[in-house]
């Protein structure tokens, strides 16, 4: 679960939703300056379901026990989010063998800093023991890679153009994963003077936000294209801007569904009962090209 605490209220955002919403900017991700993903369908797959193993998880909505309310998406236990995860994998994989790699390749790269280098290590090293547990699911998971990614190798292209445009799609799916959690929590009313841009991930440890621009990571216009870095921000109620802009049409539309509750504490039983009959709030954004 994804959770805000924003004018006296804890608003809740299932992971399947947020994965929901990075479909949706797959699904419309491509113009003259960015190339459409490809794959398209098992791109678009990955994207939507890349949080899948959290979606029994969320239904049991996590509990905070010292604060009393829902358990923040990255308070979870380290070999907890091992287990969920795999099952998430698992489940993409027997539908579509490439949307499952990319999958797989989103959950062991929330381990290894995004793949970004060598020795990198993600946000949810909770003490040697989670270590270990994300060390042997990396282990385990790469080891996979080899047959699932002969499977997937369906295209009449060299190894080296596949490999080079899996991991292009890998990158791409990291953007619409943190541009759909900036969508999630960021309060639709801009800042009074705007910031200087920082890079976007850091902050989602928080569960207060203030509208911010933002860098979103570096990705290529296509596979074999240069590097751009995308700054989001904040202009206008509603209203996303995006420097350069990733979209097929200006004016794109998304909805994001979250649980609004009081904030305050709660019994665990009682708090699953008061998110099961709490109706959806509709959060809708509107994507446009940054103007100056």
């Amino acid at each position: 679960m994804i959770v805000t605490r924003r004018d006296g209220a804890l608003r809740l955002v299932e992971q399947v939703e947020h994965g929901r919403v990075a479909g949706e900017l797959a699904a419309v991700w491509g113009n003259d300056r960015f190339e459409t993903p490809t794959p398209g369908s098992p791109v678009r797959t990955a994207a939507t379901r890349h949080d899948e193993g959290w979606r029994a998880w969320d239904a049991r909505v996590l509990f905070h026990e010292l604060e009393r309310r829902p358990l923040h998406f990255l308070e979870i236990d380290a070999t907890e989010h091992v287990r969920l995860y795999r099952q998430g994998v698992e489940r993409v994989a027997l539908g579509d063998v490439y949307a499952g790699v990319l999958v797989g390749m989103h959950w062991t790269g929330l381990y290894r800093g995004r793949w970004s280098a060598p020795d990198a290590r993600g946000r949810l090293n909770l003490g040697p023991e989670g270590r270990a547990a994300q060390d042997a699911a990396v282990d385990a998971e790469e080891r996979r890679w080899v047959t699932a990614k002969r499977l997937a190798w369906a295209t009449a292209e060299p190894r080296a153009a596949f490999e080079t445009r899996l991991w292009h799609n890998y990158e791409l799916l990291q953007l619409w994963d943190l541009l759909s959690l900036y969508l999630c929590v960021m309060p639709p009313q801009p800042a009074a003077v705007p910031g200087p841009a920082r890079p976007w991930g850091p902050q989602l440890a928080d569960l207060e936000h203030s509208a911010q621009d933002v860098l979103l990571p570096p990705v290529r216009t296509h596979p074999f294209g240069s590097v751009e870095r995308i700054t989001v921000g904040v202009r206008r109620p509603g209203v996303l801007w995006l420097d350069p802009y990733p979209f097929t049409r200006p004016g794109v539309t998304v909805d994001v569904l979250s649980a609004v509750v009081p904030d305050r504490t709660y019994s665990h039983a009682e708090l699953t009962a008061r998110v099961g009959r709490t109706p959806a709030t509709v959060m809708t954004w509107r994507l446009a090209p940054w103007t100056r």
